[in-house]
């Protein structure tokens, strides 16, 4: 899998996570911390889908396909049925405990990571760009609600890639 391919995917998934975080926001909406929780952890997420779809506009632009990766392949399916099933789930959650629950598998189930790994493939811009958004979201207030981890930001965490 080209890296192209890999942006464009991943792009998508980090919109599909966006659009549960709205959902439980919107039905679970009680104007409270959680609310406003589900509210940034989507916009977090929307910001990642467009800095993705923007580094894939700059190949497109360039006709560059990028690097092949076929590591990504297998990473892409595994996360893509994963948040498929979290999906499934929230369109029948009936409590606002089960929507807590689906919240911490959506940040646990690793699809950060792809996120984190792309950017540490991009070139050095891109880089550059995403530390800055990173900071930009990190530098709001912490909302923090017990029984939710905090997302490790991406200067934190070490790339899983070699």
């Amino acid at each position: 899998m080209y890296l192209v391919e890999i942006l464009a995917r991943c792009s998508e998934i980090e919109s599909r996570m966006a659009k549960v975080y709205r959902k439980l926001s919107e039905r679970f909406s009680d104007g409270g911390k959680i609310t406003q929780l589900w509210r940034e952890l989507a916009l977090e997420e929307e910001t990642h889908a467009d800095v993705l779809r923007r580094e894939l506009r700059d190949f497109d632009d360039d006709g560059d396909s990028g690097a092949f990766m076929p590591e990504f392949t297998d990473r892409l399916e595994q996360a893509d049925r994963a948040l498929g099933d979290l999906e499934r789930q929230a369109g029948s959650l009936t409590s606002l405990d089960d929507a807590t629950a689906l919240s911490v598998a959506l940040e646990q189930a690793a699809l950060e990571d792809l996120y984190d790994d792309l950017v540490v493939q991009g070139p050095p811009g891109f880089k550059l760009l995403c530390e800055r958004i990173e900071r930009a979201l990190s530098e709001r207030p912490a909302i923090n609600l017990p029984g939710l981890p905090r997302r490790q930001r991406l200067a934190r965490r070490p790339s899983t890639m070699p």
